[in-house]
């Protein structure tokens, strides 16, 4: 990544936008890992001060907050001195409070991170609010990946992408991918789901990793289920800080393995969403292991990523919660670095 300039843009700012606040926070970061100092990152109220405050601290000189957008700019139009690129999501772009700082920073140039992942509508708006000053669109992307073993590559190629995503790995076998089946209820908390039995099994897989010096991550739809995970995490003194997240949190980001709660039994909920469940299962870079009720994801969610998934695999990619929680994790070591 470089920022270059010339006599004809010397004034000039640059917009780079991504799907995700976890993207755009992973650009701010390369960019300070660069010695790039020269920019903002925007980031929504809600993201900043809830559980995700912790992400930002590297970079927090560099964070406006929304709700600060027109008070900040107003006693502080100094901030904006030397500033060279302004980071943002998409739907950041269709804040009206960012009407007074794209005033001051007009939107001329526009580049976008991971752009394959948008849909081409998504784009309109921001074609129709800035025409009068949009100059240029840069859209970044690749028809190869490289992050997920071939095994899941080939099938959200095949679910997503109409075979045209090619993989490109050196993890070929179907090791790379388990299912865990948890006789577990989903129940409610507060506006939210969780499952004991499936944070049971999966704070035994962050045992496993953590022992064996793995760099994991852990994501599930549920903020409910997230918050108990953390908890359960932190009473356990397995490393708790940045390993979990719900699903739209984690978009952008990955690690080398990946643990996935689904929480629900009975009703499919969150993986009605293809789009934001093709998210989920495609974090890994080395494995991934989804913790479920084999009869759900079977019957109930059969036709769902997951369900098409689990299918794909087959019988042998299944382990039993039972081993997990004795610890005999004899078939994932195969998985090991």
């Amino acid at each position: 990544m470089s920022i270059t300039s010339s006599p004809d843009d010397s004034a000039r700012t640059l917009w780079i936008g991504a799907q995700s606040n976890v993207a755009v926070k992973n650009i701010a970061e390369k960019l300070v890992s660069l010695k790039f100092h020269q920019f903002k990152i925007l980031v929504s109220k809600d993201f900043h001060y809830d559980w995700h405050e912790h992400l930002y601290e590297e970079i927090e000189k560099h964070v406006i907050r929304s709700d600060r957008f027109n008070k900040d700019l107003t006693m502080t139009s100094g901030t904006l001195i030397g500033v060279r690129v302004i980071l943002c999501t998409l739907s950041m772009f269709s804040n009206d409070k960012l009407s007074e700082l794209m005033r001051m920073v007009p939107v001329q140039t526009i580049i976008f991170d991971e752009a394959s992942q948008i849909e081409v509508g998504d784009y309109l708006s921001i074609l129709h609010r800035f025409r009068r000053t949009l100059e240029k669109l840069v859209f970044i992307g690749d028809d190869k990946q490289y992050r997920m073993p071939t095994i899941i590559g080939g099938f959200i190629s095949k679910q997503m992408y109409k075979g045209k995503l090619k993989s490109k790995h050196k993890i070929t076998d179907s090791s790379a991918c388990f299912f865990v089946d948890v006789n577990g209820d989903e129940t409610t908390m507060g506006h939210s789901w969780m499952n004991e039995k499936e944070n049971a099994t999966v704070v035994r897989l962050a045992r496993f990793f953590n022992e064996k010096k793995q760099s994991y991550r852990i994501v599930t739809p549920y903020d409910g289920q997230r918050s108990l995970i953390e908890k359960t995490l932190k009473s356990a003194k397995i490393p708790w800080e940045n390993k979990c997240f719900n699903v739209d949190a984690f978009q952008g980001n990955e690690d080398d393995h990946i643990i996935i709660s689904l929480v629900r039994t009975k009703k499919i909920g969150f993986l009605k969403n293809v789009r934001r469940t093709n998210v989920m299962l495609s974090r890994c870079k080395r494995s991934m292991v989804i913790c479920t009720n084999r009869p759900f994801i079977s019957e109930t969610a059969r036709d769902t990523l997951p369900g098409k998934l689990a299918r794909s695999l087959g019988q042998d990619n299944w382990l039993n919660e039972k081993d997990i929680l004795n610890g005999r994790m004899g078939a994932l070591t195969s998985i090991l670095i």
